[in-house]
Formats: C-alpha cells, structure tokens, sequence
C-alpha cells in the first residue's frame, strides 16, 4: 500500500479530529505519488495506461478509516471498478471526502465556539460505568442478533456513542443523538430480547445523571498594544463612527 510509510501514531483522540488529520497526511502523500504515477504510466502524446494505484490506494484508506472509527458517511466503495468506471467516479468520491473534512471542521469549530448546544463533560466514572454496559451490549447482540446487516448497524452505532462518551467534552445534542440512534437500531433489531434491553434501559438512565454542564470561561481583558502615535492621537468623530 503506498501509504505504509505514514505515521499515524499522532493522530487525535477525537473521532472528527483524527479524521481531518488523516486525510491530510495521506493527501500530501497521495498528491506526489499522483505525479510519479502519472509520468510513469503516460505515453509520449500523454495518454494515461496506468491502473490509478494512487487512487484506489486513497479510497481504499478512506474506507478503511471510516470502518474502523465506526463513521458513517455516504460514500461507495469504487476501488474494484474497471479503470474507465473508476476514473469517472473518483472525483465524485474525493468531493465526499472533502465535504465530510470541512463539515467535521465546521462542527469542531462550533462546539469550541459553544453555538452548536450545550457543552456537557462526563465524568470518569460514569464513562467507566457506561463502557462497561456497551460492552455487554456487544457481546449479547454477538450472540443473539443473527442478521448481519442489523448486527453490524447497532455496533457501528455502538462504536460511535462510546466516541462521543470518551471526549473530554461533548454536547447534549451529539450525545443524545447518538442514543437516540443507538436506541432505535436495537428496536429494530431485538424488540423482545429481555437482557439487551435491560442493559440499555440503564445506558440511558446513566444519561440523564451522567452530562455536567462546561462552565465557559470568561474572556480575559486583555490590552491592546498600541504605537506611541496612536496613543497621542486624539480621537476624531471618524474614530468613534462605527462605519
């Protein structure tokens, strides 16, 4: 895989983050392999004869970070299409890539900036407590779910409420949302099954006691560092008009 030679090691413990982070590393290295690929492959009048190694090596990566920090996300594996297919459908998948980056960027912004909900944190010991129920949860749908399909959603959901219970902080609306979510694939998937839904009955009664509000921390007031000629001036009414 030509992405081997990439550390990852550093990459950020949150979900959004990590993501973001990934994609950049491998797209600086895909961006070279890219012009070597494409002088290699390309005949004198510039007609490509290559298989888009590069390419399928992107998508490929990108999938597999997708599976496994259990992020869904509305994009096709394209990576076994013939190479006119794929050549078509790139592009299309590197837009999704791209919109996922600058969404989860928008929304780290937004909880840093407190205009997307209510910062909560939750406090070590109800995320022990709730990890130890998910885990249960896996294991009892491991051996009682048998449709694969439902089987693998309620993980998928799994993996992305436990995501969200390790930050340092969250928002009652991404929290909750993703019991919500978690919720309803379990209905779906196992309505009469007694000890799941008991396990999840008590996620969600730690729910409602485990989110402590964030307490934001006021702005310093801090001064502006001015030159000596400013501090002279005296203001004009030009200053003081806003516009």
């Amino acid at each position: 895989m030509i992405f081997d030679e990439i550390d990852f090691s550093g990459l950020p413990k949150k979900r959004e983050e990590a993501f973001t982070a990934f994609v950049a590393g491998i797209s600086r290295e895909y961006n070279d392999k890219v012009q070597v690929d494409r002088r290699t492959y390309s005949d004198r009048d510039g007609n490509y004869e290559g298989s888009y190694e590069p390419e399928r090596s992107f998508v490929t990566a990108i999938l597999a970070f997708l599976d496994e920090y259990g992020i869904e996300a509305d994009v096709l594996d394209i990576s076994e299409l013939s190479n006119d297919e794929f050549a078509g459908h790139f592009g299309r998948f590197k837009s999704k890539v791209e919109y996922l980056t600058t969404r989860f960027k928008l929304r780290q912004h937004r909880v840093e900036s407190d205009t997307i909900g209510t910062l909560v944190s939750i406090d070590s010991d109800y995320k022990t407590e709730i990890g130890k129920l998910l885990l249960t949860i896996k294991k009892i749908v491991s051996q009682e779910v048998n449709d694969e399909r439902k089987r693998d959603n309620i993980m998928t959901k799994i993996a992305s409420l436990q995501s969200e219970i390790d930050r340092d902080q969250t928002t009652i609306d991404a929290l909750f949302g993703r019991m919500v979510d978690l919720s309803a694939a379990i209905g779906k998937a196992a309505d009469n099954l007694e000890p799941l839904m008991d396990k999840l009955e008590r996620v969600k009664k730690l729910f409602w006691e485990a989110p402590r509000k964030v307490e934001q921390l006021p702005k310093p007031d801090r001064p502006k560092l001015i030159t000596k000629e400013k501090e002279q001036k005296p203001a004009s009414m030009d200053d003081e008009i806003p516009f």
